[in-house]
């Protein structure tokens, strides 16, 4: 008897998160895992419902025989939805059904995982897949051992996804973990306080791996957290004659080190993910930041100066935040002349501190985790109601993201090139415009689709 047939899925975003059509990079959890069970002989295949842009069908489910879901909190409801659907076709063929559940939700409230889950996997999962996949696990939670060595993750195979050829940026992890303990953020929960790292040779093999034209976006929390590795990651890629488009996740600190950022910018690096969280210093220090505004306005100047594109990430309702954040923000962001921004509200996600002090406090409006992404209030602010923090967000959108700051935009920063002779210059200036246009246009139709919740918010009582 063969071994079993074995499906991964990433399930779709919900629909009311207008922005998880543009969720085209996959997680890597599922392909490390596939990837692995694939060499040791199982027949496996990816779905990702995002990359499809549709929901995974009944043919697809009915020919696996295991089904393993790898869920944020966001999709988990999704998540739900088709294991359940799963067991019911199996059940009408009269064929055995499994489903697994792994990914941050699961490892954050293994308890949460309903009756449509079989076994629940807490953490990373590399070490225990094989046994897990061949029954050697008998009880429903699983825990998942960290890896020591993240050099024995093999290179992903990314044709194990269906409709593979749709990525256009291919996903690429280089750590784990990262030094910093954000109130916010659960990476050190999941993965532990312990910043491990793959060797550079380990990640030059994968890099060099991947066909020329291929765009990179390395995945890491903290691209740059330990300086002296990344040169070394650096200087190799330079050496191998490595440059295509790439973006990474930094810190506002990884701009103190300016022959590091001009090395990012040698080797094709086009824009900085940065987590700029808040202008406000006293929500910067109840995030537990550890960066100042002047770190923030540094980092913004000194990766454009070196040619590099900055997305700066803002986070709005801290309890120190009053209504003046909104307006704050919008102008700092324009003022800066940030490339792109996202705007975000405060979401405590299970797993933080902030969603153990939101829980304890009795804030938390609602556990429909289809609403944890980020755009939808789910909790009552301190010096606001949850409609004004949610208008206050969409406002910030609206401010930066509007039609008359594109056309502003291109003509400021096109004539500045054309002035300088960075004729280069012009093609990036005219995707910043497209992605200001397209910006508003999604905006406009989230508002639409989300006025329900938006009279839900408004009316809420104190």
């Amino acid at each position: 008897m063969g071994k079993p047939r074995v499906l991964f899925v990433e399930p779709l975003g919900a629909q009311s998160n207008i922005f998880a059509k543009f969720m085209t990079i996959p997680l890597l959890g599922p392909l490390h895992l596939s990837t692995i069970a694939k060499r040791d002989g199982f027949d496996v295949s990816i779905i990702n419902e995002n990359l499809l842009r549709r929901k995974i069908d009944d043919s697809e489910l009915k020919r696996a025989d295991i089904l393993c879901l790898s869920c944020i909190t966001a999709t988990v409801n999704r998540g739900h939805e088709i294991a359940g659907r799963y067991k019911q076709i199996r059940q009408n063929i009269g064929a055995p059904a499994k489903t697994i559940i792994g990914g941050i939700h699961a490892s954050m409230l293994p308890e949460d995982p309903g009756p449509n889950f079989d076994q629940v996997v807490c953490g990373e999962a590399e070490s225990i897949i094989l046994p897990l996949l061949e029954g050697a696990f008998k009880e429903r939670i699983v825990k998942g051992t960290r890896l020591k060595d993240l050099d024995s993750i093999p290179v992903p195979d990314f044709t194990l996804i269906k409709n593979h050829s749709k990525i256009n940026i291919l996903p690429v992890m280089t750590s784990r973990s990262c030094p910093y303990h954000c109130n916010f953020c659960s990476v050190t929960r999941m993965f532990g306080k312990e910043y491990r790292t793959q060797s550079v040779p380990r990640v030059m093999e994968e890099l060099l791996s991947y066909k020329k034209g291929m765009s990179i976006f390395f995945v890491d929390d903290n691209f740059a957290a330990i300086p002296s590795r990344t040169h070394q990651l650096l200087d190799q890629m330079i050496k191998s004659g490595f440059r295509r488009y790439w973006t990474a996740q930094v810190r506002t600190d990884a701009s103190r080190d300016l022959e590091m950022v001009k090395k990012m910018k040698a080797t094709g690096c086009q824009v900085v993910y940065i987590g700029l969280e808040s202008i406000n210093p006293g929500s910067l220090q109840k995030m537990q930041k550890k960066q100042s505004l002047e770190d923030i306005k540094r980092s913004i100047r000194v990766f454009q100066s070196c040619g590099i594109q900055v997305h700066g990430m803002f986070m709005l309702g801290n309890d120190p935040d009053s209504h003046e954040i909104f307006q704050s923000t919008s102008s700092f962001s324009l003022k800066n002349h940030l490339d792109f921004v996202q705007y975000s509200v405060l979401t405590p996600l299970p797993g933080t501190e902030l969603y153990d002090e939101i829980c304890s406090q009795k804030r938390l409006l609602h556990k429909n985790w289809n609403l944890f992404d980020g755009l939808h209030v789910v909790f009552k602010p301190k010096q606001m109601s949850p409609a004004q923090l949610q208008s206050g967000m969409i406002s910030c959108f609206k401010s930066f993201y509007s039609y008359t700051h594109a056309v502003k935009d291109f003509l400021f920063s096109g004539t500045k090139a054309l002035k300088s002779l960075r004729l280069g210059q012009i093609g990036p200036t005219f995707y910043k415009t497209v992605i200001k246009l397209i910006g508003r246009s999604i905006l406009n139709s989230w508002i639409h689709y989300n006025r329900a919740y938006l009279t839900y918010l408004n009316n809420l009582r104190e």
